[in-house]
């Protein structure tokens, strides 16, 4: 389970880095077209529109990402006051109603996309840019949301069998102490600057 875990946790990466990737060449994009429209009066077709299939796949491919780093928000105002077992089944209960949430979304995302190419529908734009390509990027990012969803809820089950504390630590809410050091991890502050 845990090597599964794994593998998925670096797929989610690679995906996170191909969303990121794809908002710096939109980036790129559009600073061509406004030097390209202020300075030479020529514009690229479809900036705009492109602009729009990233936000859309970009938000799918690093849902799985976020769910695995516990990035989610959870409303946990309550959740400390309730007792430890009770509090990881709601952590494992939380997991299964992700993954019933990414099941749905992948539904209609395939539902969507089938259609679009049973009738084979372009955009009504310069492009003319096929529209199962884009969605197929965002089907394949929900697809792979939901089961990695499925995993962790499978994992947080097996956790609440054998070590019902583990739950805490991987399916919980971070706690502050647990964001504070992220943020200090990440901003590279070693201990000798905090001192």
């Amino acid at each position: 389970m845990l090597r599964t875990l794994g593998v998925a946790r670096g797929l989610a990466f690679a995906l996170a880095l191909v969303a990121g990737a794809s908002v710096l060449v939109l980036a790129v994009l559009i600073f061509i077209d406004i030097i390209g429209r202020d300075v030479f009066g020529v514009s690229i077709q479809g900036t705009d529109e492109l602009g729009g299939y990233v936000l859309a796949f970009v938000g799918s491919l690093g849902l799985s990402l976020t769910l695995l780093n516990r990035g989610h928000p959870k409303i946990d105002i309550f959740l400390r006051m309730f007792p430890p077992g009770l509090r990881a089944a709601l952590h494992v209960l939380a997991q299964a109603t992700i993954a019933a949430l990414g099941l749905f979304m992948t539904w209609h995302a395939w539902g969507e996309l089938s259609e679009t190419m049973r009738f084979g529908a372009v955009t009504n734009t310069p492009l003319q840019t096929p529209l199962w390509v884009p969605q197929a990027i965002w089907v394949a990012g929900t697809a792979i949301f939901a089961l990695v969803a499925c995993l962790t809820t499978a994992h947080g089950l097996w956790l609440l069998r054998t070590d019902p504390r583990a739950v805490e630590a991987r399916y919980g809410p971070p706690t502050v102490d647990e964001e504070v050091g992220h943020y200090i991890d990440h901003t590279g502050e070693s201990d000798d600057a905090r001192n």
